[in-house]
Protein backbone atom coordinates (compact mmCIF):
# COMPACT_ATOMS: atom_id res chain seq x y z
CA UNK A 1 0.00 0.00 0.00
CA UNK A 2 1.13 3.24 -0.57
CA UNK A 3 1.10 5.91 1.85
CA UNK A 4 -0.97 8.65 0.00
CA UNK A 5 -3.67 6.00 -0.36
CA UNK A 6 -3.97 5.86 3.04
CA UNK A 7 -5.22 9.54 3.34
CA UNK A 8 -8.75 9.19 4.28
CA UNK A 9 -9.25 5.54 4.66
CA UNK A 10 -11.80 5.17 7.74
CA UNK A 11 -10.66 4.05 11.26
CA UNK A 12 -12.87 1.36 12.02
CA UNK A 13 -13.52 -0.51 15.62
CA UNK A 14 -12.96 -3.79 14.86
CA UNK A 15 -15.65 -5.65 16.96
CA UNK A 16 -18.21 -2.98 15.75
CA UNK A 17 -17.17 -1.77 12.42
CA UNK A 18 -18.25 1.54 13.30
CA UNK A 19 -16.01 4.22 11.88
CA UNK A 20 -14.72 6.79 14.83
CA UNK A 21 -12.89 8.74 12.36
CA UNK A 22 -10.27 8.82 8.99
CA UNK A 23 -6.50 8.66 8.28
CA UNK A 24 -5.25 12.30 7.50
CA UNK A 25 -1.63 11.01 7.23
CA UNK A 26 1.16 8.35 8.30
CA UNK A 27 4.59 9.76 10.53
CA UNK A 28 6.78 7.44 9.60
CA UNK A 29 10.31 7.64 11.87
CA UNK A 30 13.69 7.29 10.71
CA UNK A 31 13.49 3.48 11.48
CA UNK A 32 10.88 3.89 8.08
CA UNK A 33 8.44 2.26 10.38
CA UNK A 34 5.09 4.44 11.03
CA UNK A 35 5.36 5.85 14.38
CA UNK A 36 1.67 6.69 14.35
CA UNK A 37 -0.99 7.62 12.52
CA UNK A 38 -2.80 11.28 12.17
CA UNK A 39 -6.29 10.91 12.41
CA UNK A 40 -9.25 13.22 12.83
CA UNK A 41 -12.32 12.03 14.50
CA UNK A 42 -16.16 11.89 13.62
CA UNK A 43 -15.77 14.91 16.08
CA UNK A 44 -13.31 16.90 13.94
CA UNK A 45 -10.88 16.46 16.16
CA UNK A 46 -7.49 15.58 15.33
CA UNK A 47 -6.16 12.37 17.17
CA UNK A 48 -3.39 10.02 16.86
CA UNK A 49 -3.04 6.45 17.26
CA UNK A 50 0.58 5.02 18.05
CA UNK A 51 1.28 1.86 15.37
CA UNK A 52 0.69 -1.01 18.62
CA UNK A 53 -3.22 0.64 18.41
CA UNK A 54 -4.04 -0.56 14.73
CA UNK A 55 -4.47 -2.90 11.80
CA UNK A 56 -3.62 -1.50 8.01
CA UNK A 57 -6.33 -3.21 5.69
CA UNK A 58 -6.84 -2.73 2.38
CA UNK A 59 -10.03 -0.17 2.71
CA UNK A 60 -9.80 0.58 6.57
CA UNK A 61 -7.69 0.52 9.44
CA UNK A 62 -9.16 -0.88 12.03
CA UNK A 63 -8.62 -0.57 16.26
CA UNK A 64 -9.55 -2.31 19.42
CA UNK A 65 -10.20 -0.02 21.43
CA UNK A 66 -11.52 3.53 21.06
CA UNK A 67 -9.67 5.19 24.14
CA UNK A 68 -6.09 4.33 21.88
CA UNK A 69 -7.38 7.48 19.94
CA UNK A 70 -5.10 9.88 21.64
CA UNK A 71 -5.73 13.52 21.80
CA UNK A 72 -3.69 15.82 19.15
CA UNK A 73 -2.87 19.18 19.04
CA UNK A 74 -1.25 19.94 15.76
CA UNK A 75 2.14 19.20 16.75
CA UNK A 76 5.07 18.43 14.57
CA UNK A 77 5.68 15.60 13.00
CA UNK A 78 9.02 14.55 12.02
CA UNK A 79 8.55 12.29 9.21
CA UNK A 80 11.38 10.74 6.90
CA UNK A 81 8.19 10.65 4.42
CA UNK A 82 8.36 14.69 4.31
CA UNK A 83 11.99 14.59 3.49
CA UNK A 84 12.44 11.61 1.13
CA UNK A 85 9.81 12.84 -1.12
CA UNK A 86 11.24 14.09 -4.12
CA UNK A 87 14.76 12.94 -3.61
CA UNK A 88 16.61 12.40 -6.90
CA UNK A 89 17.16 8.65 -7.41
CA UNK A 90 20.02 6.86 -9.43
CA UNK A 91 21.79 3.92 -10.48
CA UNK A 92 25.26 2.71 -10.38
CA UNK A 93 26.42 4.49 -13.26
CA UNK A 94 25.01 7.87 -12.25
CA UNK A 95 21.92 7.51 -14.79
CA UNK A 96 19.37 9.35 -12.93
CA UNK A 97 16.11 7.27 -12.83
CA UNK A 98 13.34 9.56 -11.13
CA UNK A 99 12.46 11.13 -7.72
CA UNK A 100 10.75 9.39 -5.03
CA UNK A 101 6.65 9.93 -5.19
CA UNK A 102 5.80 7.91 -2.89
CA UNK A 103 6.66 5.56 -0.10
CA UNK A 104 5.34 1.77 -0.23
CA UNK A 105 4.35 -0.25 2.84
CA UNK A 106 4.33 -3.23 3.61
CA UNK A 107 0.66 -3.27 5.64
CA UNK A 108 1.24 -5.98 8.39
CA UNK A 109 4.75 -5.09 9.31
CA UNK A 110 3.61 -1.28 9.26
CA UNK A 111 6.88 -0.90 7.90
CA UNK A 112 8.32 0.92 4.65
CA UNK A 113 9.47 -1.88 1.85
CA UNK A 114 10.36 0.25 -0.63
CA UNK A 115 9.51 3.52 -2.58
CA UNK A 116 7.73 4.46 -6.11
CA UNK A 117 9.84 6.00 -8.80
CA UNK A 118 8.37 8.83 -10.57
CA UNK A 119 10.37 9.32 -14.26
CA UNK A 120 8.23 12.09 -15.97
CA UNK A 121 4.79 12.46 -16.84
CA UNK A 122 4.65 10.77 -20.29
CA UNK A 123 7.40 7.87 -19.29
CA UNK A 124 5.00 7.36 -15.66
CA UNK A 125 1.86 7.06 -18.65
CA UNK A 126 3.60 4.64 -20.94
CA UNK A 127 5.57 2.51 -18.44
CA UNK A 128 4.09 3.09 -15.47
CA UNK A 129 5.97 4.26 -11.90
CA UNK A 130 8.85 1.76 -10.79
CA UNK A 131 9.14 0.55 -7.79
CA UNK A 132 12.47 -0.62 -6.14
CA UNK A 133 12.70 -1.98 -2.54
CA UNK A 134 14.08 -0.10 0.23
CA UNK A 135 16.77 -2.84 0.74
CA UNK A 136 18.35 -2.19 -2.94
CA UNK A 137 18.85 1.80 -1.87
CA UNK A 138 21.22 3.63 -0.18
CA UNK A 139 21.15 7.09 0.31
CA UNK A 140 24.19 8.87 -1.21
CA UNK A 141 22.95 12.14 0.63
CA UNK A 142 20.40 14.28 2.30
CA UNK A 143 18.50 14.39 -1.75
CA UNK A 144 20.02 11.57 -3.62
CA UNK A 145 20.05 7.84 -3.39
CA UNK A 146 21.44 5.09 -5.45
CA UNK A 147 19.78 1.71 -6.51
CA UNK A 148 21.72 -1.70 -6.35
CA UNK A 149 23.87 -0.39 -3.55
CA UNK A 150 25.28 -3.44 -1.22
CA UNK A 151 25.47 -3.54 2.33
CA UNK A 152 21.67 -1.29 3.36
CA UNK A 153 21.79 -0.37 6.96
CA UNK A 154 17.90 -1.82 6.79
CA UNK A 155 16.64 -5.09 7.92
CA UNK A 156 14.94 -7.43 5.85
CA UNK A 157 11.40 -7.12 5.43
Amino acid sequence: MKVRNMKNLPLLLADTAERVGRIEKAVIGDDYKIQYLVVISNTDEPCLVFNDDFVIGEDAVLIYDQASMKSYAHGEELSIYDKKIGDLVFDKQGKELGAVSDFIIKRDKKKVWGVEVSSGVIKDMLGGRSEIPLTQLSWASQLTAVVGQEGSELDEF
